[in-house]
């Protein structure tokens, strides 16, 4: 499978797969979170690395201390204690506890599952106590101040007994002190050598514990860092089971299902998926693509008077392309035909025309739609000649009265050749279609021809196989995949004139409805078709400009349109155009 096939099938069913993403969230929204029988208790720990004392405890990186605390943390022996004091074994300690850092802090979270909310609490309480008296005890060392404390006195206790020692020997000297002439008096080492050197030795080592003594009271007194700022708390409630999980997971396979769906839906539809699958049908590159535009929508006239300014561009390409078509020193003939009825082609002919005729070129439009005879109907072209003239005097450009058989527009580089009367059906056929060409050809530099849908008559197909460039709209939200490919077959002899067009046309009419120029539904099929009373005025638009600026915003667009009541306004002007 594709990945533009893919990415296709997904933009052109993207609610679908939004619709199963909905109902799959549904249970997760609706439903209470489905709980268990287990409670989680919570406490949490501060571990700062020390700023001062043993240097050994000291990091340039305060997260390394906290990650060899968590080690610390889940040592065997941490965990046996907490084992111990709640009677569990090892392993039920190590399955219900959970430790937990804090991303970019320095907070531990130690949590206790049980199926007891008090039990819970015990084990994580039991965890943090555990912790902290293995900290308190590397603080305090307490074992080791107290043997400092028993060496020191019993050295001293020991010097005590080595001084009175020397001083009973040296008596007998210092006795002699009292004499007018008294002799020099002894040193101690000279009298008890072995007592004095053992008292030295003995004094060393006593100022070498006290020292040892002094710098552990110093150490311990400036570790204290690792503080508990929560107990473990009491649960109330069980636990949810993933109420959140629900919600994301029925999301996710609710969004799989409609991707899925969406899949097979566009594998097994009958319905063209995108342009790309157009283009393949055809043989055939799809030149552009014309966007829906309410205002072309309600009125084809739009596209002649006001075309949006984002539409200028896609059609400005298919002219350039079409007149690419066309033969040297020849006037251009351009047939708009569609894939089905209400393709837009009368939207895209008249939009043609106005852009060939605002490059300077003369223009004729056929309407040769003879089932829905639009153009008709907005130039009020049935008071003219028309094809039926034409055809009834072999290809001339007046009628029997002398009176041309086109009909002006308000631009005056186009002119329209409709289908006259009710006469211009029967008319137009394809031993006739040579002839009406013919004419048109001789009156303007550019004919483009409204034949509406491509394979509704053997004169439109006629068409396609007189014109220079094929213009074929592609409403691609209704295309079926089996008529476009009969549609193929049937043009196959004008593939290398054939330009595609994906258009967005409006709602198709109801059956036994023909859709008039002014947007409104008209009466069934099968009854001679009426053109309107009361026509376009011709001879101004707006400000009373003989043509409208083409790149006109289309809401602009508020002049009077054709209707079927009847009114005064007076016919356009007729005569050699």
């Amino acid at each position: 499978m594709e990945l533009s096939f893919v990415l296709s099938a997904l933009r052109r069913r993207l609610w679908l797969v939004a619709l199963f993403a909905l109902l799959g969230s549904l249970p997760g929204l609706l439903s209470d979170p489905p709980v268990s029988n287990e409670y989680r208790s919570v406490a949490k720990l501060n571990i700062v690395q020390p700023t001062q004392g043993n240097v050994t405890y000291l990091s340039s990186d305060p997260d390394r201390y906290v990650i060899s605390q968590l080690s610390v943390l889940e040592s065997a022996s941490l965990v046996n204690e907490v084992a111990l004091a709640n009677g569990l074994s090892i392993t039920a300690v190590r399955q219900a506890v959970t430790i937990e850092q804090d991303p970019d802090t320095d907070v531990v979270e130690i949590s206790a599952v049980a199926t007891d909310p008090d039990q819970a609490r015990s084990i994580a309480q039991s965890y943090v106590e555990a912790y902290m008296s293995t900290l308190d005890t590397d603080r305090s060392d307490t074992g080791e101040l107290q043997r400092l404390e028993e060496e020191i006195n019993n050295l001293r206790t020991q010097l005590t007994n080595l001084n009175d020692a020397i001083q009973e020997a040296m008596e007998p000297y210092l006795e002699l002190l009292d004499n007018r002439t008294p002799p020099p008096l002894p040193p101690p080492d000279s009298v008890e050598p072995t007592l004095v050197t053992e008292r030295n030795v003995i004094q060393a080592e006593v100022s070498q514990l006290i020292a040892q003594r002094n710098q552990l009271v110093s150490d311990s007194r400036l570790r204290v860092n690792t503080r508990v700022i929560q107990q473990a708390t009491l649960p109330t409630e069980p636990v949810p089971v993933g109420g959140q999980f629900v919600l994301a997971g029925g999301l996710f396979a609710g969004a799989m299902l409609g991707v899925l769906a969406a899949m097979a839906w566009a594998r097994f539809s009958t319905k063209v998926l995108d342009a790309d699958t157009a283009s393949e049908i055809l043989g055939a590159p799809v030149v552009s693509e014309l966007p829906h535009y309410r205002s072309l929508a309600r009125q084809p006239l739009a596209a002649f008077q006001a075309l949006p300014r984002t539409a200028i561009p896609v059609i400005d390409q298919l002219c350039v392309r079409a007149e690419a078509k066309a033969r040297i020193n020849e006037p251009l003939t351009v047939a708009v035909v569609g894939a089905q009825r209400n393709a837009g082609t009368t939207t895209l002919a008249l939009a043609m025309a106005e852009r060939f005729a605002g490059g300077g070129s003369s223009v004729v439009v056929i309407d040769a739609d003879v089932r829905d005879p639009r153009i008709t109907a907005i130039f009020n072209a049935s008071q003219d000649g028309g094809v039926p003239a034409v055809v009834l005097n072999d290809g001339a450009l007046i009628d029997q009265r002398g009176r041309s058989v086109f009909t002006r527009t308000m631009d005056p580089e186009v002119s329209v050749l409709g289908l006259g009367s009710s006469r211009g059906a029967a008319s137009l056929r394809r031993d006739t279609v040579a002839s009406v060409l013919e004419a048109a050809r001789r009156k303007a530099q550019i004919v483009v021809v409204d034949g509406g849908p491509a394979l509704d008559l053997a004169s439109t197909l006629q068409l396609t196989a007189m014109a220079d460039a094929v213009v074929l709209a592609v409403p691609l939200a209704r295309q079926k995949s089996d008529a476009l490919s009969d549609l193929s077959r049937q043009l196959d002899n004008v593939r290398d004139k054939l330009l595609p067009v994906v258009t967005s046309p409006a709602r198709r009419p109801a059956k036994g409805e023909i859709v008039g120029a002014d947007g409104a539904i008209g009466g069934p099929s099968g009854v001679d078709w009426a053109p309107p009373q009361s026509p376009v005025d011709l001879t101004s638009v707006g400000n009373g400009s003989p043509r409208s600026h083409p790149e006109a915003d289309a809401t602009a667009l508020e002049g009077p349109v054709p209707s079927r009541s009847g009114g005064g306004t007076p016919a356009p002007p007729s005569g050699p155009v």
